[in-house]
């Protein structure tokens, strides 16, 4: 009788501790979202604190995890400040993150058909990104990659002409462009004449074969790895519109005689060498003609871009359309075309 007395009690604490565990146990649902754009995080990783539980959010940045009451959550996604946040209810929640811009060593950088961090890579790797773009306001996208580690950038002076990219010197005797992936895709550096600079994300230069070799032979000459400008889903339409104009014209001219100082310089290497003089009266040659104004003239250079991105829940887009006018210094926007 005592046994069944003992046994009893036992299962009345064991269930009433039950029932208070499964009490304190709550559901948990929420979202994640970027603090400066609005976009819903997908992948962002949320934890319980201090153990191995967590979950991912869905394609929606929606996240579901179970957790008892008064634990913590960690919110962490990549190049974003990591948030906790201590939970006393069963309440949805939302967490923004923003930019750790102090943290560039978590930043992903594309290196072949896929993305690894910064920290990951051993290669030399230069990373050109659209701030750094627009702040250049080049003309064709080559001419951001000028200044840039182990790149020349060489230019042939005739308006809108493909320069040669030149990665860590002249490599081969055939062919010294690097190989030019656009989005994933192969293209020719002809391909970037239907480029905007203002429609690039980033731009990655791969200058060694570590970096480059899952392209094998043909990135011998480096890999120029262009990221275009995408839309996201769930955001609002975005119209940009971007437009500049300006003139070229040369800046220093080299200076020359004009025809009454060069009469003079003839007459006295004549009269030197026990010659006449040649050039009697002086005044009537006059100034002359100076062929390099005459040559060179001012041109006009503009450029116009508009684009539009956004998104819904089942799609992005991005659209953008571009026009570009440059005329040469050599005999001005007539001669030019």
């Amino acid at each position: 009788m005592k046994m069944k007395f003992a046994l009893l009690c036992v299962a009345i604490i064991l269930a009433g501790f039950v029932h208070q565990v499964i009490a304190q146990t709550l559901p948990i649902t929420g979202k994640v979202l970027n603090k400066t754009t609005g976009e819903l995080l997908v992948g962002a990783s949320v934890s319980v604190e201090g153990t191995t539980k967590s979950v991912l959010t869905d394609a929606n940045g929606v996240f579901k995890i179970t957790a008892n009451k008064g634990v913590t959550l960690v919110v962490s996604y990549v190049g974003l400040t990591t948030v906790k946040q201590k939970i006393t209810d069963a309440n949805q929640l939302t967490f923004l993150l923003v930019e750790n811009a102090a943290n560039n060593l978590n930043d992903v950088i594309v290196v072949g058909y896929g993305t690894q961090k910064v920290t990951k890579v051993s290669g030399a790797i230069t990373t050109v990104k659209a701030v750094d773009i627009e702040k250049l306001k080049a003309v064709r996208l080559e001419e951001a990659l000028q200044g840039s580690s182990g790149v020349n950038v060489i230019l042939s002076g005739s308006p809108g002409a493909s320069p040669n990219i030149l990665i860590r010197g002249i490599p081969s005797f055939s062919g010294n462009g690097p190989l030019i992936v656009v989005d994933g895709l192969q293209q020719t550096q002809n391909d970037l004449n239907a480029i905007s600079p203002n429609d690039i994300e980033s731009m990655s230069i791969l200058k060694d074969a570590a970096s480059a070799s899952i392209y094998g032979v043909s990135g011998g000459n480096g890999v120029l790895v262009i990221t275009t400008k995408t839309g996201r889903k769930n955001q609002k339409t975005e119209i940009n519109l971007n437009s500049t104009y300006g003139v070229q014209r040369v800046m220093n001219t080299i200076p020359v005689l004009n025809a009454s100082e060069y009469g003079a310089i003839i007459n006295e290497g004549s009269v030197a060498s026990g010659g006449n003089i040649i050039f009697g009266d002086l005044s009537k040659l006059g100034v002359g003609t100076n062929w390099q104004n005459e040559i060179f003239k001012d041109a006009p250079i503009q450029t116009h871009n508009i684009s539009a991105k956004g998104g819904s829940e089942k799609m992005s887009y991005f659209l953008a359309g571009s026009y570009l006018s440059q005329g040469g210094i050599v005999g001005g926007i007539d001669k030019s075309r």
